[in-house]
């Protein structure tokens, strides 16, 4: 059987409109719309065309791939993201999504271990975050390895390419068979990527399980931004090291944290470490210096683990090939 939304999130995918995919296929755009909306048969000759003119393995048709509801998608900056871009995100995530679920038909990851926390007046989410940090027997200090500490604790985190996309930052959501995973634009710094890491287990912990309907986006925002201050630089921690912090300070603070430094300047402030008119002077001089775009000293990050031995372990102990693995997951070997 042939799925036509399936047809339609692959086409989004690829960042192509009915119509651009019409005339790759030879089709009248009438009669793909019909094909997507399920109102006629696909043929096994037009499932050929469009396979090879988006690139996907006719398998992924047979798939009955859908779209995470918006209950369960969290976007920093959505805003200011445009439809197409929305769109092809959404269609990517959809397609990986079930990609995952698959190979996990087979493989068994660690089971999530990360509890469910809702912010309450004298539960805030710095609290929550400090909590989370103890429950998960983090030392005190910087969090070296972010990605493995999330991935030992049940949340898959996957890179994205995303050229064109850097109004993007982070995603977290739940597949079909309920595994969370946190998706991360790859094309930005680490320092930023471990801050969104941060800001998307906050979701996970305080929002994504939680059965409050009534709180706004923009609430839930500032929640995770506050638990990813804590997460990463506990108060209790940080407070002395940011005390009276100078411009001359931020590189080395920067290295140790494996934060930004804006956001070394923005947790002082927030401290109450320094005062406004000197985070003011920070934020300027960084900008003077050109480094509110991107900063100088890289901090290191871990890279993803869990995917990459899914697939190992289906070529090395299950013995699947390269094309029984492209039937599976739905995706080009060399997307795989």
């Amino acid at each position: 059987m042939i799925y036509g939304s399936s047809i339609k999130i692959a086409r989004e995918s690829r960042g192509l409109s009915q119509s651009d995919l019409s005339k790759l296929i030879g089709v009248t755009q009438a009669t793909l719309s019909r094909f997507e909306k399920g109102g006629i048969d696909v043929t096994p000759d037009a499932v050929s065309k469009i396979a090879q003119a988006l690139n996907y393995p006719t398998s992924l048709f047979e798939r009955d791939i859908r779209r995470g509801g918006e209950s369960s998608l969290f976007y920093r900056k959505r805003a200011s993201m445009t439809v197409k871009n929305l769109s092809v995100l959404e269609s990517k995530i959809s397609i990986l999504s079930k990609s995952i679920d698959e190979m996990m038909e087979s493989i068994d990851i660690p089971e999530l271990r990360i509890p469910a926390v809702e912010p309450s007046g004298d539960n805030t989410p710095q609290e929550i975050a400090y909590k989370i940090r103890t429950y998960l027997g983090v030392p005190a200090g910087p969090i070296d390895n972010i990605v493995s500490l999330l991935e030992k604790n049940g949340v898959i985190v996957m890179y994205l390419d995303l050229d064109g996309m850097d109004k993007f930052d982070g995603l977290t959501m739940f597949t079909t068979n309920q595994a969370p995973v946190i998706w991360i634009n790859r094309n930005t710094p680490n320092d930023r990527k471990r801050f969104n890491l941060a800001h998307e287990l906050g979701h996970l912990v305080m929002h994504l399980r939680s059965e409050d309907l009534e709180k706004s986006e923009d609430q839930k925002e500032i929640e995770a931004n506050q638990f990813a201050g804590e997460f990463l630089m506990p108060a209790s921690q940080c407070k002395e090291d940011f005390f009276n912090l100078k411009y001359k300070d931020l590189g080395m603070k920067k290295y140790y944290w494996k934060v930004s430094k804006a956001a070394i300047i923005y947790r002082a402030k927030e401290l109450n470490c320094i005062p406004e008119e000197t985070a003011r002077y920070l934020y300027v001089t960084l900008g003077r210096n050109g480094e509110r775009k991107k900063e100088t000293v890289q901090v290191p990050i871990d890279s993803p683990k869990i995917v990459r031995k899914m697939y190992d372990l289906h070529v090395t102990e299950l013995n699947y090939s390269e094309e029984e693995l492209s039937d599976i997951t739905g995706l080009m070997p060399n997307d795989i």
